[in-house]
């Protein structure tokens, strides 16, 4: 069993980030894929397809986000739903540089208020993927001190390293496994859920202002997946911007996240707060039922049914349609998010959920520049 808090309390904050807010935008974003590049040349060839024709044909293109807006700051966890190919990944991957294959047909992406740039990303921002990267024969410990030799700033002592991964090790739950093997399929070690914490470890070594997560309880039983997401929000608290995706999360795990964008086709149809979800659907004609998962009934509903060509037109025109009536709801707001009420904005959650902080639980990470990380010389030594 993935017992997560055996000993300490849920809220405690032993890793808070003490660098200046962020705040994340979109807009207007429009993105498109060339399928053609997707299919490996001696296809294309066989096909008697000259490589001049490849990237050229107007109908390989496909939109995967449509006019999309949205923004996040500090202290906010922000979840993006939909059902599969909706383009979840594919915008986590645009705001992370990773677009390999695609276009930003256009649109722009600020960073406080800056241009996404790959320095900037690297700079601001940790992006968790959907599958583990590590190295299975090592322990959770050794795991953590091995990055941080490799990541942390070369003015960090030895025993500032230690501290470091040790404060990790507290804020992520993982005391109890810091001595186990993280392992694999193939060899015995720690558990999914603590495995997935470990990855997310990781990049929280260089205390980064923004986590981006893709799919983080992916192959997770629903204890393991509602307790990460609990130190997801705990991170959130502690003045970082957390943005992941999740294709249906479940209900106690939807009532965790302060923000929603419900995505499905590359459009958006609700971005707003989790619990006024409900109450905006109502609104415009489609109440949640009686005892049923606010996410599980919404992203169906939003959902493009594939089983038969009528199908696919009619769920298709149904979001188009709440797609287009969600721009019509949420136009003229400078946030893009629909509010039940004009008290309810993120400023209002963003101070409640500030207000949990003491002043001497920051931790400051030190200002630093590229000259001042391991060079790719110590960092072959460390390999070595």
């Amino acid at each position: 069993e993935d017992n997560i808090f055996c000993s300490e309390e849920d809220n405690s904050l032993y890793f808070t980030y003490g660098g200046k807010s962020n705040v994340l935008q979109v807009k207007e974003l429009n993105y498109q894929v060339n399928m053609a590049s997707q299919i490996p040349w001696y296809e294309n060839l066989a096909q008697m397809k000259m490589p001049w024709s490849w990237k050229s044909d107007p109908h390989s293109h496909v939109s995967i986000i449509q006019n999309l807006n949205l923004k996040v700051q500090s202290g906010q966890m922000l979840a993006i739903i939909g059902s599969t190919a909706g383009g979840k990944t594919s915008l986590l991957d645009v705001i992370t540089c990773r677009d390999h294959g695609g276009k930003i047909k256009s649109g722009q992406i600020l960073i406080n208020n800056k241009p996404s740039t790959p320095q900037l990303v690297r700079k601001c921002i940790a992006h968790v993927r959907q599958d583990d990267r590590l190295l299975p024969h090592l322990t959770v410990r050794e795991t953590l001190l091995f990055i941080a030799k490799l990541r942390l700033p070369k003015f960090f002592s030895d025993s500032q390293r230690e501290k470091r991964v040790e404060e990790v090790i507290a804020e992520l739950r993982l005391r109890q496994c810091a001595n186990t093997r993280v392992g694999n399929e193939y060899l015995r070690g720690v558990s999914g859920g603590e495995r997935r914490r470990v990855s997310i470890g990781v990049q929280l070594l260089w205390n980064p202002g923004i986590l981006i997560l893709d799919e983080p309880t992916s192959g997770l039983d629903s204890f393991t997946a509602h307790n990460l997401v609990i130190t997801l929000s705990r991170l959130a608290r502690g003045n970082r911007l957390v943005l992941l995706s999740l294709h249906q999360p479940r209900s106690d795990i939807f009532q965790l996240f302060d923000l929603v964008l419900l995505m499905t086709s590359g459009v958006t149809v609700y971005s707003g707060t989790a619990r006024d979800m409900v109450q905006y659907f109502t609104e415009v004609g489609y109440p949640c039922p009686r005892y049923s998962n606010p996410a599980d009934f919404y992203v169906d509903l939003t959902g493009i049914n594939k089983q038969t060509a009528e199908k696919e037109m009619e769920s298709q025109k149904r979001a188009n349609i709440l797609a287009k009536l969600f721009l019509e709801k949420v136009k003229g707001f400078d946030d893009f998010l629909w509010k039940a009420t004009e008290g309810d904005n993120a400023a209002t959650t963003f101070s409640k959920q500030r207000s949990h902080l003491n002043p001497e639980e920051a931790i400051n990470m030190p200002q630093h520049s590229s000259d001042q990380l391991p060079g790719v010389l110590k960092q072959f030594t460390i390999l070595l």
